[in-house]
């Protein structure tokens, strides 16, 4: 598996951030949640995260216009997450690095992690 320090999950269901923070905390030892666009740019920040966890439709924007600023920024491994029809074509092309529908099973958020693009549903 790749090796990270820290991570941060960006969407606005708190009971998912929870399960993805324990989920990803047995392979990450530093892992933070934001429910927005602006929470998540403030803990980018701070943490400087070497990967993101990030959905897309959130109460203050699209998580889609959010990925070429980590990209840029940062250089951080993104896992994209989304549950609507968010085209993955265009999160591919925005810098994502693997495209997950909700739902998605509990091995593929450790085949994310590992780099395994296989892991994303169609």
């Amino acid at each position: 598996m790749r090796t990270y320090k820290r991570a941060l999950i960006i969407d606005d269901d708190t009971d998912l951030c929870m399960m993805l923070k324990s989920i990803v905390g047995q392979a990450v030892p530093r892992v933070q949640c934001a429910q927005t666009i602006a929470a998540g740019r403030k803990l980018l920040n701070q943490l400087h995260p070497d990967v993101v966890i990030l959905d897309n439709n959130l109460p203050d924007g699209q998580g889609l216009q959010l990925v070429k600023e980590i990209k840029k920024r940062l250089r951080a491994y993104i896992i994209f997450i989304t549950a609507v029809d968010t085209p993955k074509q265009k999160a591919l092309e925005n810098g994502a690095d693997v495209f997950l529908e909700k739902p998605f099973t509990y091995s593929a958020i450790f085949q994310a992690l590992d780099g395994d693009t296989n892991a994303a549903h169609t």
